[in-house]
């Protein structure tokens, strides 16, 4: 399960920034280099994409953590955060947003090793994560 959450031997997550270069932007990602994503219909700091959709969580898990989350490489430790994810699991936020990892719809097409940035602009809503905390957008 660790793999899935991202979380470390501790049971704490960790955010770092590293270069994506399929978007050829410096983004947010997990300590082992999986790409992590915002909901822009999640409203100051409280997750709710399950509450958008049932089925939301199983597509996009949150960034789980067990503990105060870890500022790696090129992260503020100062925008990190938890919020009570789906499920009640305690999720990581960075500057106020849920952070989450694209599972993907079908088998093949959510993220399956990192640099993968197949949720990116899905629906209009989803979207990687700048390192200041904002959506990136461009592609």
């Amino acid at each position: 399960m660790r793999e899935r959450t991202g979380a470390t031997q501790s049971g704490r997550a960790t955010v770092k920034v590293a270069l994506n270069k399929a978007l050829k932007k410096s983004i947010l990602v997990d300590g082992k280099g999986r790409t992590l994503y915002l909901f822009t219909e999640d409203k100051a700091g409280k997750a709710t994409c399950a509450t958008a959709d049932p089925r939301c969580p199983k597509l996009w898990p949150a960034l789980a953590t067990a503990g105060k989350p870890l500022a790696g490489k090129g992260a503020k430790a100062s925008l990190l955060g938890t919020t009570k994810g789906a499920g009640g699991v305690q999720q990581v936020t960075y500057n106020r947003h849920p952070l989450y990892y694209f599972a993907g719809i079908t088998a093949g097409l959510g993220d399956r090793k990192p640099g993968d940035v197949n949720g990116q602009a899905f629906g209009g809503a989803w979207y990687v994560v700048s390192p200041k905390g904002t959506p990136i957008k461009s592609q």
